[in-house]
């Protein structure tokens, strides 16, 4: 008998009772019907014995092909402090940083445009894979320092804030630098709400604390 996985793009979380997944591939947030989530959830816990997963196979639910390299799952640590929130040491507004600021800015709005998703963020991660330098208790000072030059720089820029643009935004900052981040996407379900924030180790970067609390984590990329 075949044994079925998550599809890779696929990602989902728990809240009050119910799933919701996240669709990278086709950049979308969904949730199943009663009957298949019931099938679903039997499935994930195995408790389904002989249940017929085929209508989630069919849908790209579910596939027995093996994961690809790329589609490891990143944990992410309950996050317990927030840059925007910490003693704010003084950082130069220097001409270059506003300058790299909107270029990564603007070089980002275009791919989000013209580009999918999952290309979009498939070349963050191999961005960050040439990086050398991990969430380690060595570089915060340095994490936190770039970020918050990043973070004055963005407000010069004459483009709207949108999470998920500043976020990868950030993270092709700090990788220009040898310093790695992770994206978080989470969700809240009634209403249901998206969001994405920027985050190392149990360091939010460009959110406060309390928002990002708010949410269900669904995805680490």
């Amino acid at each position: 008998m075949a044994s079925y996985r998550l599809q890779d793009d696929l990602s989902f979380c728990r809240i009050d009772g119910r799933l919701i997944f996240l669709d990278i591939r086709n950049d979308r947030y969904f949730r199943l019907s009663t009957d298949l989530e019931r099938i679903f959830v039997a499935h994930v816990e195995g408790t389904d014995g002989m249940a017929d997963v085929a209508p989630l196979v069919e849908r790209n639910i579910l596939t027995a092909a093996p994961p690809s390299p790329s589609a490891a799952r990143h944990p992410i640590e309950n996050a317990s402090l927030s840059a925007l929130e910490l003693p704010s040491p003084l950082t130069p507004n220097g001409r270059s940083a506003v300058v790299e600021a909107l270029a990564i800015v603007c070089w980002t709005q275009i791919q989000l445009k013209t580009r999918s998703l999952k290309a979009t963020l498939n070349n963050t991660v191999a961005r960050r894979r040439r990086t050398g330098a991990l969430d380690r208790c060595d570089i915060e000072p340095r994490l936190l320092k770039e970020t918050l030059t990043f973070l004055k720089a963005r407000k010069l820029v004459p483009v709207e804030n949108r999470c998920l643009l500043d976020s990868l935004s950030l993270t092709t900052f700090l990788a220009r630098r040898d310093l790695y981040a992770s994206i978080v996407f989470g969700v809240t379900s009634d209403p249901f709400s998206a969001h994405c924030w920027v985050q190392s180790g149990k360091i939010v970067l460009n959110d406060t604390l309390g928002h990002t609390r708010a949410y269900t984590v669904v995805q680490v990329i």
